[in-house]
């Protein structure tokens, strides 16, 4: 509320309907409080929290079970500020046709419960997209979702990947025209080390960490470790990687508020609300590769 009456002063001040001595003092209160990051009169509040990795559709993986576990879902993520998800199904080579239909109707369902939300929530469409011989001509043919249709491709790998695994299919789906949007890195064995993270934004990657991650949910060393990589910058995507509401649930408020304390605001800011949407738009955010 005080910051309601305090911007209406400064407008008021502005269009010289308040040119007095009083309203003067308010102005340059205003201006002080701006300077001192207590009150902006930015935009800030146009941007949402978006979640870049979830798996809510209900029944086509291993997250949600069915359409009540993805409303609690739901539910769990507008209590935590998020205003929007980018639902990322797990892809391998080989689904089939059902699959492909039940994925789509799973969609257009979970889109319907999270417009009731309140605030409502809106949906996008992905998939994670388990790296492997065909996942390029999966993409190709449209079996393989990019995110929201752009040519950003969330992929994973298993977890003992070496670097050079990780670096040769980065490349792969680089030339074939897709940017790589890395999933949950700070699971990998080859990205166990900070020159490694470089090395892979400098061909273009992009990187994504889990918020479980940064409140200690695989330990300090890792949560330490994935600090390290914000405060170096090299970290691009906060998501959930949510998969039900028992455990790995759609949780990141805390995660925001470790990273607005160790890292910085801005940062925060970048990571969960700026570079989704450029994502969502299909705009570059890093790296070499242009859009």
């Amino acid at each position: 509320m005080v910051k309601i009456q305090l911007k209406k002063s400064v407008d008021k001040y502005n269009s010289g309907l308040y040119n007095n001595p009083a309203c003067i003092c308010v102005y340059f209160l205003c201006s002080f409080l701006r300077i001192t990051g207590v009150y902006s009169l930015d935009k800030e509040e146009t941007r949402v929290v978006i979640d870049v990795h979830s798996h809510i559709l209900p029944g086509v993986d291993d997250g949600s079970k069915n359409p009540e576990v993805s409303r609690k879902m739901l539910e769990i993520a507008a209590e935590e500020g998020i205003e929007a998800i980018i639902a990322t199904p797990h892809f391998e080579g080989g689904m089939t046709e059902k699959f492909l239909s039940r994925r789509e109707k799973a969609f257009e369902l979970t889109s319907a419960m999270a417009a009731e939300m309140d605030p409502p929530i809106k949906m996008y469409l992905g998939n994670e997209i388990f790296y492997g011989e065909s996942a390029i001509e999966a993409l190709e043919n449209g079996t393989a979702n990019t995110l929201n249709g752009t040519d950003y491709a969330l992929v994973e790998f298993p977890v003992y990947s070496e670097f050079s695994y990780i670096e040769k299919a980065i490349k792969n789906l680089i030339y074939a025209g897709y940017i790589p949007v890395i999933a949950h890195i700070e699971r990998y064995e080859g990205m166990k080390k900070k020159y490694q993270v470089e090395e892979l934004k400098k061909h273009g990657a992009v990187m994504q960490v889990n918020a479980s991650t940064v409140t200690g949910g695989m330990g300090w060393g890792i949560k330490r470790y994935v600090l390290k990589l914000m405060k170096a910058g090299l970290v691009d995507l906060l998501g959930t990687d949510a998969h039900g509401v028992n455990r790995r649930r759609p949780e990141i408020r805390e995660a925001l508020s470790v990273i607005d304390k160790k890292v910085g605001r801005e940062y925060r800011i970048l990571i969960s609300e700026e570079n989704p949407e450029k994502i969502l738009r299909g705009e570059n955010i890093s790296g070499k590769v242009g859009i």
